[in-house]
């Protein structure tokens, strides 16, 4: 849902993307270029000629674990104990469904690569590069904050964190790429995708709201910064209207929004925080003073509009990229059943346990 920026709004830490996060022991540099290299056993399958290692097909039958176990509880009423893995419950093994499971995501994930790779996303499709990385990164990082500099997210990645992040981070930028190519967007598209949220875009709660704000950042700022909203505020209270206190006020600032009621949003943000005490005003109505963590800030509900259709012109942004997502799916599906999946049968029936 399409809502209004604040422009003192809270800073939003980026969030490092983990998909199936396990608890891998860190290897060396050396040992994971020797488990990484390709020989006897070591190969599970091949996409399209480019091979899965055993040690990376492990990456997928971990992330898929939880959800192999969950099936066997939900539909056997069976626990992960004793010869759980190789019994039968109801004529189907975990562990075959766990290969079989790890074995399609493993193909997809590489297939993920070779494109990426194929339009100049990628640098490399081989997973022994790719343990290098990892542990380059790692060190790389263990430097950095050695020497007391800032980094972006951990400060050390287990080896399945670093791979499906780089994983997360190709899907996106391949996505983005071909966004602007053979897969953009377009407005049937977009209104498709409206109409099949239709119910959600219906009956909303409209907000025009006004903020008055002096932004901060210290305590001593902070201290001048309440004494100037203070003063606005009994202003705003014996009648002037907000684009006077404005004018009398160096660093106040005034901002004119509209926003949809969305419990979707963050309810710790700021944005949330003016939406609620603007929902709790009347119309015409000022909030008391509200601390926004870097702003002191007033709320104004100039108007309430009930039963609201919101326009797709109000969200096409989302529409698009929602849109986007679901060609890229298919895009990536047809891909797959396109591809040449081969199976080294002997060393795929080796793997007896997870």
């Amino acid at each position: 849902m399409k809502v209004f920026k604040w422009v003192f709004c809270f800073c939003v830490l980026a969030a490092v993307i983990i998909i199936g996060v396990i608890r891998l022991p860190a290897l060396s540099s050396t040992e994971s270029a020797e488990a990484a290299e390709p020989g006897p056993g070591k190969i599970i399958l091949y996409v399209n000629g480019e091979p899965v290692t055993r040690q990376e097909f492990q990456l997928y039958m971990d992330k898929e674990r939880g959800s192999v176990t969950n099936y066997f509880s939900v539909q056997h009423n069976a626990e992960d104990r004793g010869n759980y893995w190789t019994t039968e419950f109801g004529g189907e093994r975990p562990i075959d469904k766990l290969k079989s499971r790890a074995a399609e995501e493993a193909a997809k994930g590489k297939l993920l690569q070779t494109l990426a790779l194929g339009k100049g996303v990628a640098k490399h499709t081989g997973f022994e590069q790719l343990l290098k990385d990892w542990a380059d990164g790692n060190k790389q990082r263990e430097q950095e904050i050695g020497s007391g500099k800032a980094i972006f997210g951990l400060g050390q990645y287990n080896l399945s964190q670093y791979y499906f992040y780089m994983l997360s981070n190709l899907k996106l930028e391949l996505e983005e790429l071909l966004g602007k190519s053979e897969l953009q967007v377009t407005a049937e598209d977009i209104k498709r995708v409206y109409k099949a949220h239709a119910k959600d875009y219906q009956n909303r709660t409209r907000l025009d709201i006004e903020v008055l704000s002096v932004p901060y950042a210290g305590e001593e700022a902070k201290s001048q910064a309440l004494q100037a909203i203070q003063a606005a505020h009994e202003q705003l209270q014996g009648g002037e209207s907000p684009e006077q206190v404005t004018q009398s006020h160096t660093g106040l600032r005034l901002l004119k929004n509209t926003a949809i009621v969305d419990n979707q949003t963050n309810p710790l943000s700021s944005e949330a925080v003016i939406i609620q005490t603007a929902m709790k005003l009347e119309k015409g109505s000022y909030s008391t003073i509200g601390d926004m963590g870097d702003s002191y800030s007033i709320v104004k509900l100039v108007d309430k509009t009930e039963n609201y259709a919101v326009p797709i012109e109000e969200v096409e942004s989302q529409l698009k990229a929602e849109a986007l997502s679901l060609k890229f799916a298919d895009y990536l599906e047809q891909q797959y059943s396109q591809s040449d999946v081969k199976l080294e049968q002997g060393n795929y029936d080796a793997i007896a346990a997870p």
